[in-house]
């Protein structure tokens, strides 16, 4: 399990229940956040792209869980047993909460997936728990989120105001580990779905898998920042291993370098 150390003088979110569109409740931090989460991922099935299925009661790693929205979309709908990774804390809260109301098959967990087991600093954006990262840098994720906003239809004034003060932060120094050593304590059964998006960190989460690994991962989607050409190694470097590779953007994120990687084994991976 996971140790935390910080101290901020932002403000702490309480977890608190929530009622979704579907009738299913969720605890959760932001209100606002977790409508959003909901409309990509649950209403308009961002997972589910360029051929990305689940396979009913197959094996999901939600690595960059946050509350678990993504987590119990899995659940709805494919009955999948799903493990996911969430360092920071509060959002491990509401996460781990989820599963244990919604009776998630599987497991939610306290640490970060990355290229190697230790520690590192996590930095939190209380306001904006989407964007808290092992790779923050406050000037580029302001930029981020005007970006986002003025894709939204909001002026250039309110966006101003919507910024200040919304990426104050706090740090945290937070457990790591690799996928395989997790994958190693399932008796390395197969991964229908690796979903991945923590923020800049993607390429330790991948870095994090073996060899031997790689053939049981039957899907791949990851959130990433196409920082020095990195959508373009990733997208040889899974097509090398066999996939066939999708890449979308969100509207809502158009001018910026954050893409959405979909990558499928067309003969369904190891058995």
């Amino acid at each position: 399990m996971a140790g935390y150390e910080g101290s901020t003088e932002t403000e702490v979110r309480r977890v608190e229940r929530m009622r979704l569109p579907n009738g299913y409740d969720v605890m959760q931090l932001n209100a606002g956040e977790t409508s959003l989460m909901y409309r990509n991922i649950v209403t308009g099935r961002a997972y589910l792209q360029h051929g990305v299925t689940l396979t009913p009661g197959g094996t999901v790693f939600d690595v960059g869980a946050n509350v678990g929205v993504a987590s119990l979309f899995f659940h709805w709908e494919a009955a999948s047993r799903v493990f996911a990774f969430e360092p920071a804390p509060r959002c491990y809260q509401a996460l781990a909460a989820n599963f244990a109301e919604h009776r998630i098959r599987g497991a939610a967990y306290p640490f970060a997936l990355s290229d190697r087991p230790g520690r590192a600093v996590l930095t939190n954006y209380p306001q904006i728990t989407a964007m808290t990262s092992f790779h923050a840098d406050r000037g580029y994720d302001e930029q981020l989120t005007r970006a986002f906003l003025a894709n939204s239809g909001f002026d250039t004034d309110d966006i101003e105001e919507m910024v200040a003060d919304r990426h104050d932060s706090e740090t945290l120094t937070c457990e790591l580990r690799t996928f395989s050593e997790v994958a190693d304590e399932l008796d390395g059964e197969p991964i229908d779905l690796l979903k991945i998006n923590v923020e800049k960190a993607e390429v330790e989460v991948l870095r994090g898998i073996a060899e031997r690994h790689w053939p049981t991962i039957r899907q791949v989607v990851v959130q990433l920042h196409d920082i020095g050409g990195r959508l373009h190694e990733l997208r040889q470097e899974l097509t090398e291993r066999g996939y066939r590779v999708g890449v979308a953007q969100d509207p809502l994120l158009t001018g910026t370098d954050i893409f959405e990687l979909f990558a499928v084994r067309p003969t369904g991976g190891a058995r």
